[in-house]
């Protein structure tokens, strides 16, 4: 989704969870606005982008900052190539055909694809090493990144919306199937936690059903205790 960030509340916010030095991975950076966050913390950062009209920003940024690379590949639970849904705004882009049947309006519509190389997680994991914190915004298809996942990354963040809280829930069920995770989430990019203390999975399960759906978008965070 587009951010509209309130850069220092969002740098006070990350900075409790990333640090100088720290490997991470931007799935789904769209025009990277993440990883410049990311990356004024001292952070490495490799963004993965399949959109080709997102890329001449990306490379603006790897002009800037050394520590940042760039792939134009998406990520899923198979090495494949499938075809991209092209919003007709630049922040939407999707694999996930129940993303962009759920969000067809008058005013948001897919006109374009794009042949697209998709790779799994463990793969660029197996290439760059376990990132210390993934940030996965992929438009519905976050589950399907995670499913297949085997390392335990120390701080995941994936996207949730009301539409798919069924998937939101078998990616928390995968996480916490991984290791010891713990979980809190933000709702609107407003960077604060809705709970002071981190949640068990089954807490954290029982609060996502318990939200009301309309209009809900929010990220969730797990941290590996």
């Amino acid at each position: 989704m587009f951010y509209k960030f309130t850069t220092y509340k969002n740098l006070l916010f990350y900075r409790k969870l990333i640090r100088k030095n720290d490997l991470c991975f931007d799935i789904g950076a769209n025009l990277g606005v993440k990883s410049k966050l990311y990356l004024s913390l001292g952070a490495k950062v490799i963004a993965f982008e399949p959109q080709t009209n997102c890329q001449e920003e990306l490379l603006k940024i790897k002009r800037k900052y050394a520590g940042f690379e760039v792939n134009k590949i998406a990520i899923g639970s198979k090495n494949t190539v499938l075809d991209l849904a092209i919003g007709n705004h630049i922040e939407i882009a999707t694999l996930s055909n129940k993303f962009r049947s759920y969000f067809t309006t008058k005013n948001t519509f897919w006109d374009r694809k794009e042949n697209t190389k998709v790779v799994t997680l463990d793969s660029q994991i197996e290439t760059y090493g376990i990132p210390k914190f993934c940030k996965i915004d992929t438009e519905g298809y976050e589950y399907q990144i995670l499913k297949n996942l085997t390392y335990k990354i120390p701080i995941i963040e994936f996207e949730f919306t009301g539409g798919f809280i069924e998937e939101t829930l078998l990616s928390l069920s995968k996480i916490s199937a991984l290791g010891a995770y713990s979980f809190n989430y933000i709702l609107n990019e407003q960077p604060r936690f809705k709970n002071k203390l981190w949640l068990s999975y089954k807490e954290i399960t029982l609060e996502i059903k318990s939200l009301n759906v309309i209009n809900l978008h929010g990220n969730i965070f797990a941290k590996l205790n």
